[in-house]
């Protein structure tokens, strides 16, 4: 028996799993917090200190192969994923020589001082062909974006590698070189997905020099194996293959979705994607084409409309309990609202909920707002459920920009993450909104199952992408 490591750096938790190369099932499973941001950091930057990111992933490794045990020996390969669009820049002996800046840095929405911001002042540089080149239009977070502001603000350390945290991490169990698949890559914002090469115009434009960009690979090949050094700090064997991460949306993807020509997979987790496969690329100013490993691409619907919304809401209510009636509630309030929306409908009722709590990646200046409120419904019940309601009208807003691409033949919805696993109302409103049914994988961690199915391809243990499905199953 053969097993497959599979490992997602994520930016709350990271996490391991075995998997039994057999039926796919995850045996041995490894958690472990993300605890490495930096709490001292003007407001708006989101900056980690990476050695600290590096260490814990190690930790997490290390105590998935202890729960394995003497099985260790049977490791056949090492997949990975993690955060997409953040980066760290490192010098040739793979050290960090900045912080972690991830996907939530806000420095490229600072306005100068005519009031314009900095991605404003770059996508106009960057011209109209942008989004048709590169999937995606600039967005603040993106590599592309950071590596931009560190070079103007003279902040590029002379011969420093920009490296996307997974790929780092990949590199450092080998000693290897930085390399990075197109589904990462492409995350920064530079690379041509046609070509999956990086865009020389778009890098002239940008002030960013090629050379410090990591190799754009692919999935299908190794970073390395894993060094001595490695396998005496884990437990693992030397020598395993390690092969190229992939990006976190795709690995979910891959983890949770059997028929990516009839599924749509719906990832509700802090925030929302809604996500499905297409064999060319398409174009809608709501939508990001990424890159699909094994070819093809993942149209992607990319919101804040998730946990986060049904979080805010319930943050409104305790403030309640607290500043009018002076109670501290001593628990949550999230199962008490599930329990109240379960037994109503909003839409009935006149009432409607926009649940943009942050905005939009198109539009960061929205916010949420309840309309058709009257004294009969203006109540904790029917709040709750206008916004479920609206998060489906939302994520259903994101499936009809997909389909405008000419995606057909979905059938079924995959409902992935806490979001939905954890809230039947919410599944419940989509599958009306929808008119389909909601699916729940049985394996709850979707990425790093993805990750090891990568595995299992680069070893030759699965066939390719279609023999994968059997290891995908549902409750």
């Amino acid at each position: 028996m053969s097993y497959l490591l599979g490992i997602d750096i994520g930016t709350t938790t990271i996490t391991s799993v075995a998997v039994d190369a057999d039926s796919g099932q995850i045996v041995e499973l490894a958690t472990t917090s993300n605890d490495a941001r930096h709490n001292d950091r003007p407001k708006g930057r989101s900056e980690w200190d990476a050695n600290r990111i590096i260490s814990q992933a190690i930790k997490c490794v290390k105590n998935v192969v202890a729960l394995l045990g003497p099985r260790a020996k049977q490791i056949a390969g090492i997949g990975m994923t993690g955060q997409q669009h953040g980066m760290v820049l490192v010098d040739k002996h793979l050290s960090p020589v900045s912080p972690y800046i991830n996907w939530q840095d806000q420095r490229g929405n600072e306005p100068n001082a005519q009031g314009i911001s900095l991605i404003e002042t770059l996508a106009e540089r960057l011209g109209d062909d942008q989004y048709e080149k590169h999937g995606c239009y600039l967005r603040t977070g993106f590599m592309n974006v950071t590596l931009h502001w560190l070079t103007a603000n003279d902040q590029l350390p002379v011969g420093s590698r920009a490296a996307f945290i997974m790929d780092l991490v990949a590199s450092r169990l080998c000693h290897a070189p930085l390399v990075s698949d197109p589904t990462a890559a492409g995350s920064a914002g530079l690379l041509n997905i046609h070509t999956n090469r990086w865009d020389s115009d778009a890098l002239k434009e940008l002030n960013i020099p090629i050379s410090v960009l990591p190799e754009v690979s692919s999935v299908r090949d190794q970073v390395g194996t894993v060094t001595n050094d490695i396998a005496m700090m884990t437990g693992l064997p030397a020598g395993i293959p390690v092969f190229v991460p992939i990006g976190d949306n795709q690995a979910s993807f891959l983890g949770s979705v059997a028929d990516r020509h009839k599924q749509l997979s719906i990832n509700v987790g802090t925030g929302g994607q809604v996500s499905a496969y297409s064999a060319t690329t398409g174009q809608h100013e709501s939508l990001e084409v990424r890159p699909f490993p094994y070819g093809g691409f993942l149209l992607a619907n990319v919101g804040a409309c998730g946990g986060r919304s049904f979080a805010a809401l319930e943050d409104f209510f305790q403030a309640v309990a607290r500043d009018i009636f002076g109670i501290q509630p001593d628990r949550s309030a999230y199962e008490r609202m599930k329990e109240l929306a379960d037994k109503t409908i909003a839409s009935d009722t006149g009432l409607t909920c926009s649940p943009l709590f942050t905005g939009t990646r198109q539009d960061p200046s929205q916010r949420a707002s309840w309309s058709g409120l009257s004294p009969e419904n203006f109540t904790p019940a029917l709040m709750t459920r206008a916004l479920l309601e609206g998060m489906a009208d939302t994520f259903h807003e994101g499936f009809a920009a997909i389909l405008s691409c000419g995606v057909q033949g979905i059938t079924e919805i995959v409902g992935a993450g806490n979001g939905i696993r954890e809230n039947a109302v919410l599944q419940q409103c989509i599958e009306t909104t929808f008119n389909m049914q909601v699916r729940k994988p049985l394996q709850r961690e979707e990425a790093t199952l993805g990750a090891a199915i990568t595995a299992a391809i680069g070893c030759g243990i699965l066939k390719d992408l279609s023999d994968s499905s059997r290891w995908i199953q549902y409750e």
